[in-house]
């Protein structure tokens, strides 16, 4: 299994992160097959509130962490699909990227 994990710093605070992340869960629905889960307003372990936006489909699961300064990103990848890992990095870190602008 292969594992990605992507950071992102941001200065749009938590509203405007939340943006992005739904702009994000649309993309990976509809593009990706994802099944999406989007859990408001956790506690963190450094006592920030935070959102987590869970997605999964066959060979793929993992989550996006969003904070008022920082994206964060989980993706943990099958057997089959690990081969494509630096593409599938590329791909999302490029989307990331555009998304926070």
């Amino acid at each position: 299994m292969a594992e990605i994990f992507i950071q992102r710093d941001h200065t749009l605070g938590m509203e405007k992160a939340r943006a992005v992340a739904a702009q994000w869960q649309k993309e990976a629905e509809e593009d990706w097959g994802m099944d999406c889960t989007y859990v408001a307003n956790e506690i963190n372990d450094k006592g920030e509130v935070q959102d987590r936006l869970n997605f999964e489909r066959a060979g793929a699961s993992g989550y996006l962490c969003i904070t008022g300064t920082q994206l964060s990103m989980k993706l943990e990848l099958g057997f089959l699909m690990a081969s494509f890992k630096d593409k599938i990095e590329e791909k999302i870190s490029s989307n990331l990227d555009k998304l926070l602008g």
